[in-house]
């Protein structure tokens, strides 16, 4: 489900008025960190996607705004507060409350739902091949324990963090990969089922042997590459760098921390208009219309054939919590593709600004490329230079200027 407001569909995309790429999704990849001028100055490097067919198109600059706002609310919040959880059972626990009225928040809580989907499509026998091969073998599986009249299905699915492999180096950290995987609950909280019998628990048990060979493979190659997962992708990264962040710096002086702080959440823009409840109530709705349940006639060893009723529920979220860095001992190099394009975003934060993050997103730059990594007096600074830093600006960062107030783009969901 795509919702598009306020410009219509590229069948082929090529640059806009504005001479930018075109661009349909972006990502956080690296930030550098320096507080030698009493401020704290950040050099971030996005990773851009060309827009390919029938992709929403993004404005660099606010989409590098979306990346910061980011960072600064898993800056604000605790790492313990990026979960969401899609579960008919828990309607009072549906996602932090913090975070509720977030475009993070609700970029997570749309996956969740998105994955839930997703599922249905691919274990669908009447569309999808992998489908039919898992109900093929369910039904036999069941048939063989005399089960068949009734198969249990019981299978809750979260997105959790996989890979975040990175380079660090002083106040630098690069993100090299960095990846996401789908995981049963049993094997996420290894949290025990209650059946009935031991027919129902190995019934049970193959199913989820079923959904790890048939289902998974297909449902992480798509929260990692497909398009409607990218702004979770975002996120994750976001989540990575400030994990780093507050490990590295934690609350001291001249900490990032002193300065962004709750009054972030006051200054956060919602682009995706679902609340939180009105994703719950659409996924309660698709469950009762059957998206998740359904039932079939087939024949087992009866030239009548029989009646077989299969209910299948399935639940989960996503849960960021986790992240753990793994680091690798040699410099990487930034990596560019047909598909991609690089940016740098810089930004100066003084000490006990008001608004952080409205402050932080009227200051930010952004220019084409990647700048020297290791060398920050040549920066190019936002529109308004704070009069406490010195600087020195070269020709080409004076020329750099001209593309930071060029025309924005209408900005769109990826729901």
């Amino acid at each position: 489900m795509m919702i598009i407001t306020g410009l219509s569909l590229f069948s082929s995309v090529s640059k806009g008025e504005t001479d930018q790429e075109a661009i349909s999704a972006v990502q956080l990849t690296s930030m550098v960190v320096d507080t030698s001028s009493g401020v704290n100055h950040l050099r971030m490097t996005i990773k851009a996607k060309r827009a390919g067919n029938f992709e929403g198109i993004v404005d660099i600059n606010k989409a590098a705004q979306k990346s910061l706002e980011h960072l600064f609310i898993a800056l604000t919040m605790h790492d313990d507060a990026f979960w969401v959880n899609l579960n008919p059972d828990e309607p009072d626990r549906i996602i932090n409350a913090s975070l509720a009225d977030t475009d993070l928040g609700r970029i997570m809580l749309n996956a969740d739902y998105r994955l839930k989907e997703d599922v249905a499509n691919i274990i669908n026998p009447q569309s999808s091949q992998v489908g039919r091969e898992f109900w093929r073998r369910l039904y036999q599986k069941a048939e063989e324990l005399g089960a068949a009249d009734k198969i249990p299905l019981v299978t809750r699915l979260w997105i959790v963090p996989n890979l975040a492999q990175v380079y660090e180096k002083q106040n630098q950290l690069y993100i090299t990969k960095s990846s996401l995987r789908v995981q049963l609950e049993p094997a996420y909280i290894s949290q025990r089922i209650t059946f009935k019998n031991n027919r129902e628990k190995e019934l049970q048990d193959f199913t989820s042997e079923l959904m790890e060979e048939l289902v998974l493979p297909q449902l992480n190659k798509r929260i990692n590459e497909a398009y409607g997962y990218a702004d979770l992708r975002d996120v994750y990264n976001a989540l990575i760098l400030a994990h780093w962040y507050k490990g590295k710096f934690g609350s001291g002086y001249n900490s990032l921390l002193q300065t962004v702080n709750y009054k972030v959440l006051d200054d956060t823009e919602t682009d995706y208009a679902s609340t939180p409840n009105e994703i719950y109530q659409s996924y309660l709705k698709s469950i009762k219309e059957g998206q998740y349940s359904f039932s079939e006639t087939e024949a087992f060893g009866s030239p009548f054939g029989m009646i077989i009723t299969t209910r299948h529920y399935f639940s989960g979220g996503v849960d960021l919590r986790d992240i753990r860095l793994t680091e690798i001992s040699s410099s990487p190099a930034e990596e560019t593709s047909k598909d991609s394009l690089l940016y740098t975003c810089d930004l100066l934060m003084p000490r006990n600004v008001e608004r952080p993050l409205q402050y932080a997103k009227n200051e930010l730059s952004v220019t084409s490329g990647v700048n020297t990594r290791d060398n920050l007096s040549t920066i190019m600074l936002a529109r308004s230079l704070p009069a406490i830093t010195p600087v020195r600006f070269s020709e080409q960062n004076m020329q750099s200027l001209a593309v930071i107030d060029k025309t924005e783009r209408v900005l769109l969901s990826k729901l």
